[in-house]
């Protein structure tokens, strides 16, 4: 993956919102031992295997929805955890673009994403999720959850909705 980076003054931690669920992917984000910085690309979130950085777009932090944020963190987390549980796609994306990204990888990418709002009791339904991929994408990706994974779908909203934080 391509990616030319200027590192921002700013501590992008602090300017997440504090919501219990942001806050629940941050500390899943530490936990990671990944890195937070300023998207060199207007407007794009995405993240760097080799340098296990999420570039989060930081007016994003401001003017998007608790439920964009929570979408978009999962789903870069989502790539982290493909790309470390399967090495061999680090070497597929090294000399693209980031906007070449395999469309496989993203669909990883998105349902790692799904799995891990589940794992860490993030209330949000399937439906929610998909609502915010574009399609087609998102019927590939619900297919693949639907298909394989439902511990996924059948975690309780309601247990996730009372888990202290």
């Amino acid at each position: 993956m391509t990616v030319t980076v200027r590192h921002s003054s700013i501590d992008l931690w602090a300017e997440f919102p504090d919501n219990k669920y942001v806050q629940r992917l941050l500390k899943h984000c530490r936990t990671m031992n990944i890195k937070l910085a300023g998207s060199p690309v207007r407007e794009q979130w995405f993240y760097h295997p080799e340098q296990r950085t999420i570039y989060v777009w930081p007016p994003d932090l401001t003017y998007q929805s608790l439920s964009y944020l929570v979408v978009i963190l999962a789903h870069e987390l989502g790539h982290a955890m493909d790309f470390d549980s399967h090495p061999g796609h680090v070497a597929v994306i090294r000399n693209r673009h980031w906007s070449r990204t395999p469309l496989f990888i993203e669909q990883a990418a998105f349902v790692n994403g799904f799995c891990l709002l589940k794992q860490l009791q993030i209330p949000c339904s399937l439906d929610q999720y998909a609502a915010m991929i574009e399609p087609p994408m998102a019927e590939r990706v619900v297919n693949e959850i639907e298909n394989n994974h439902l511990c996924c779908l059948l975690s309780s909203p309601r247990r996730a909705l009372s888990t202290p934080s």
